[in-house]
């Protein structure tokens, strides 16, 4: 058992990241609930078998950021529209005002776009990437044989359908639920057949610096939470905090584009990502001492997390240029 988990350490980590980061990090599912053996179970068996078959396939098509991106997205939507089925349930408890708030025709809108923009980055984008940082020598090595990834994708059905039949009884207009899925398999066709440089980004080095990037994550999950909380119970009309959202994410792409640079970027990467999880990380405190036991805990973990990333970046861009020296 101890060899196998040591030959597997990074398809673990990749499996673990996922569910750790969207669900246990973000207060959605605190510790008692998160560490439930079978609530466990469901949670990597959706998230964190979902960012591995992501992952996988960006390699097996030999694409790139955006592939991961839009089946991040097809993701979120597997999520929320098809297994949980928060994007049509009026009471599904996580909605507050946004039940009523922008729900036309049996969809909750401005919940879906949040929801979607949310889990394409923090509960794939974002583990996918500090995978890349720990595991930089895997990043275009295939984890899973065909015949163990058509396996992963299997259980990861079977999980989803697990969940949409027995824990989560609302079933909407079976038109709505039938044109999700076709919304799915239309985001899974793009991502095949994108090109992986149909946007490049611009410069071949950083042109800001990294800190930056963390401070404009920061900004951006904070204004995410502006939108979709606080400005809905301010605003009539539920278009204005769907707009918001997306000019927020237009922003952040084009930031990368323009300011990433592709070469010598880990750094920047790594602040980009811990900019979005510094804001969970600041409010696991806060929900400790509103009673959710052992989120302080799960803060904590995860500031040691991005710190080890972070020695362990700089280590390597210092052998990077040691070795270019030497040659």
């Amino acid at each position: 058992m101890t060899e196998f988990i040591k030959r597997n350490i990074p398809l673990i980590t990749l499996i673990l990241l996922s569910p750790t980061i969207g669900e246990l990090l973000s207060g959605s599912a605190p510790p008692l609930e998160f560490f439930n053996p079978f609530g466990f179970i469901i949670l990597v068996g959706l998230y964190g078998l979902g960012a591995l078959i992501i992952r996988e396939l960006r390699v097996k098509w030999e694409k790139g950021w955006w592939s991961i991106l839009i089946l991040g997205m097809a993701y979120g939507i597997i999520e929320e529209g098809l297994a949980i089925k928060s994007f049509f349930d009026p009471n599904w408890m996580d909605l507050g005002n946004l039940g009523s708030y922008g729900r036309l025709f049996g969809v909750n809108w401005v919940w879906s776009v949040w929801l979607t923009i949310y889990h394409t980055i923090i509960s794939i984008a974002i583990p996918i990437l500090l995978f890349e940082l720990l595991f930089p020598d895997k990043e275009d090595e295939r984890l899973l044989t065909e015949n163990k990834l058509g396996i992963v994708v299997i259980l990861f059905i079977i999980d989803v359908i697990f969940i949409s039949l027995f824990m989560t009884p609302y079933f909407p207009d079976f038109f709505l639920y039938f044109f999700t899925l076709i919304i799915v398999i239309l985001l899974f066709l793009i991502a095949w057949k994108i090109s992986p440089d149909i946007i490049s980004l611009k410069n071949e080095e950083p042109k800001i610096r990294a800190g930056w990037f963390g401070i404009v994550g920061l900004i951006a999950i904070f204004s995410f939470f502006i939108i979709n909380i606080t400005l809905t119970y301010l605003i009539s009309e539920f278009i204005i905090p769907i707009i918001l959202d997306l000019l927020v994410t237009l922003f952040l792409l084009l930031l990368v584009i323009k300011y990433a640079g592709y070469n010598n970027n880990s750094y920047h990467k790594l602040a980009f990502a811990s900019g979005f999880l510094s804001f969970f990380i600041f409010l696991s405190f806060f929900q400790e001492l509103n009673g959710v036991f052992g989120m302080s805990v799960v803060g904590i973990f995860f500031i040691i997390f991005l710190f080890y990333i972070r020695r362990k970046v700089l280590s390597e861009q210092s052998t990077s240029k040691v070795s270019k020296l030497i040659e």
